[in-house]
């Protein structure tokens, strides 16, 4: 980097700090309505509680539907079995010969 270029990223910067706004103070919310914001979020808690418990029963239940064979596990057993007498056919029609 040139010292040109280095002199320019260096005013660009302290152009862009220079011309960002302050930090503001931070604000106290008003007591009259925190009350009601306390029971709204309570009860909003009490509402996710609720879905995140019927989610998860759901999810349990499908992990037991996934345990348990389905067709195609069967039929591929089946296949399986066909095969491996196909092979066993074979070799010994092979050794009569």
């Amino acid at each position: 980097m040139t010292i040109i270029q280095r002199g320019l990223m260096v005013g660009l910067l302290w152009i862009c700090l220079a011309g960002s706004p302050r930090s503001l103070p931070a604000q106290t919310p008003p007591e009259e309505g925190s009350q009601e914001v306390i029971t709204l979020l309570n009860e909003q808690n009490r509402k996710l509680s609720n879905d995140l418990r019927r989610i998860h029963r759901e999810i349990a239940a499908l992990r037991a539907d996934l345990d348990k064979p389905g067709i195609k596990d069967v039929f591929a057993g089946i296949g399986y079995i066909f095969g491996l007498f196909g092979v066993a056919a074979f070799i010994a029609s092979r050794r009569k010969e």
